[in-house]
């Protein structure tokens, strides 16, 4: 039998990464808008079916199937988080295969911002109806993935 296994990350500080990587650095444009905010950003994802939605930041469980999307479930042995080590994990997945994996690059090892400052993103940006609006869009569009991690935004990463 194989070993099946898939990674799954904080979806809070996964569109995090996807606004400053690929939004904010002019990368991807939405709608014709060079530099949206991120809540515009946000609010965007949030509004979009997971089908149609850019891999960069479409839920893994409709990438993975690892919660019933499209009435489907995969079976998994093991479903990783990404923020509780990736290396270390890398190694323990395929130390159920006769696989080498190298060293992860640096890159992955590279430590966020502090849980304060990621939190701010979502409860401080401009022009909010309430400083919980965008952690609520994210609740709703990614709530199989964050059943599917154990996350609450409250304790992110």
């Amino acid at each position: 039998d194989a070993f099946t296994f898939t990674f799954v990350r904080n979806p809070w500080d996964r569109l995090r990464s996807a606004y400053l990587e690929k939004i904010a650095s002019g990368k991807f444009m939405l709608s014709g808008k060079l530099q949206p905010t991120f809540a515009e950003f946000v609010r965007f994802v949030a509004s979009q079916d997971p089908k149609t939605m850019n891999m960069h930041w479409r839920p893994v469980s409709h990438t993975c199937l690892t919660e019933g999307a499209n009435d489907v479930k995969a079976h998994y042995d093991k479903i990783y988080k990404l923020e509780d080590g990736l290396n270390e994990q890398l190694f323990e997945a395929l130390s159920h295969t006769n696989l080498n994996f190298p060293k992860v690059e640096e890159a992955f090892m590279s430590r966020p911002p502090s849980l304060e400052d990621r939190m701010g993103n979502y409860t401080h940006a401009e022009h909010l109806s309430d400083h919980m609006e965008l952690v609520k869009l994210v609740e709703s569009a990614f709530a199989d993935d964050i059943k599917v991690g154990g996350y609450k935004f409250e304790s992110y990463p």
